[in-house]
């Protein structure tokens, strides 16, 4: 009976072997973790050899029996199976732990937090939704537009993750590229009276939704009255956010080498005709160099930086259009010299006119013209003196 008994105790002890593969793959993967070094990995190293050691407490302990020790033999065939309990516990309180929690109880449950809240944010959501809910449409934006009066101290409380009142409003519009205000013409521009609404009240992006360059076009975009003129006042800008690429040259066999494999658009090709138009703003979507920043392409702002365009002072200005710009300036130390090399230029004073040139002309030489005239009127004065003193010795 005493060995049936001691063979059930190291049955369950022997019950922690089954799950060792597992134990084994963690504890690799433990010592492989960045921050273990030899030292404070010696603990999972010995956990992996934990059946060995079982293994030789049960043969200790048969040998206990053999001579007698009742007591020892089952002292040691405890060990595995108290921590085969063991093991069995924490996880079954680990599952307690959890059920309570999905039902609320306890330190684990699933709690509520209140976080500061701007009503103005609810207002404006329930204003600019595509779902028609009761009292109706108009009454939501009506309620809206009075909110932002009764509050104007709340324009530009931004409450995470929705951001900014007029962050939320301008994430209700959709703004093609070119210009285009997609949708419902009158929702939209119910959207755009609520934007209007908060800019007369001193609304404005945060510092972080500031960076955003198609964010900040948008805004610009909404609060322009004026028809979208770009194709006429700059074609090449147009050209850009329309994604004609231009003509490239026509491939000959027998002449080109054979194109690399490309996976992209193809290459925008910058007319000779349009270089004049490098520097030329727009409206609407500004330089050249600003809308390709604003279209995201980047092989598009490599042709125009190196062709010699640059933002304007006010884009410059913009910490959206430099926060782009230095995302595509920072990977390519060429393009950035380019780039510094158009700024210098540009920073030049402006070149003089003919009348300016010639009086600049003018002052360079005067000196030297006036040192030539007194060496030939000094010249010409001792040859007098010389031809004077020769007569007078004469008489």
């Amino acid at each position: 009976m005493t060995r049936n008994g001691l063979r059930l105790l190291q049955a369950v002890g022997a019950l922690s072997i089954l799950p060792y593969p597992f134990v084994l793959l963690a504890n690799i993967m433990s010592i492989a973790a960045p921050g273990h070094n030899s030292s404070n990995s010696v603990p999972w190293i010995l956990l992996s050899f934990y059946p060995l050691s079982w293994i030789a407490l049960f043969v200790l302990a048969w040998r206990a029996m053999a001579r007698g020790g009742v007591g020892l033999a089952f002292g040691l065939s405890s060990v595995p199976a108290l921590a085969s309990l063991v093991v069995v516990a924490v996880y079954l309180l680990s599952w307690l732990g959890f059920a309570l929690g999905m039902a609320g109880i306890g330190k684990g449950g699933l709690h509520s937090t209140d976080y500061p809240n701007n009503p103005l944010l609810d207002s404006i959501s329930l204003a600019i939704e595509d779902v028609e809910l009761p009292p109706g449409r108009a009454a939501f934006i009506e309620k809206a537009r009075s909110d932002i009066d009764a509050n104007p101290t709340l324009v530009n409380l931004s409450i995470y993750p929705r951001g900014s009142p007029l962050n939320v409003a301008l994430g209700s519009l959709s703004v093609s590229l070119d210009g285009t205000i997609n949708g419902d013409h009158e929702r939209q521009q119910d959207r755009i009276q609520i934007v209007r609404a908060l800019l007369a009240h001193g609304a404005h992006l945060t510092v972080e939704e500031a960076t955003d360059l198609r964010k900040t076009w948008t805004l610009r975009r909404v609060i322009y009255d004026g028809p979208v003129a770009t194709a006429s006042e700059n074609p090449l800008v147009w050209r850009i956010v329309t994604h004609n690429r231009g003509e490239s040259k026509p491939f000959d066999p027998l002449k080109d080498p054979f194109p690399s494999r490309r996976d992209g658009p193809e290459p925008f090709v910058l007319k000779d005709s349009e270089i004049a138009l490098l520097n030329r703003t727009t409206r609407v979507h500004g330089t050249p160099l600003y809308a390709a920043l604003l279209d995201n392409a980047t092989d598009v702002c490599r042709v125009i930086i190196k062709a010699g365009g640059r933002l304007s002072g006010e884009e410059e200005r913009d910490p959206s259009a430099s926060s782009a710009l230095h995302s595509v300036l920072q990977s390519d130390a060429g393009l950035r010299a380019a780039y510094s090399n158009v700024h210098r230029r540009s920073a030049r004073p402006p070149a003089l006119g003919a009348a300016s040139r010639f009086l600049t002309w003018l002052f360079e030489r005067a000196p030297r013209a006036y040192f030539f005239l007194r060496v030939s009127l000094g010249a010409r004065s001792n040859s007098e003196n010389r031809a004077s003193g020769r007569n007078s010795g004469a008489i």
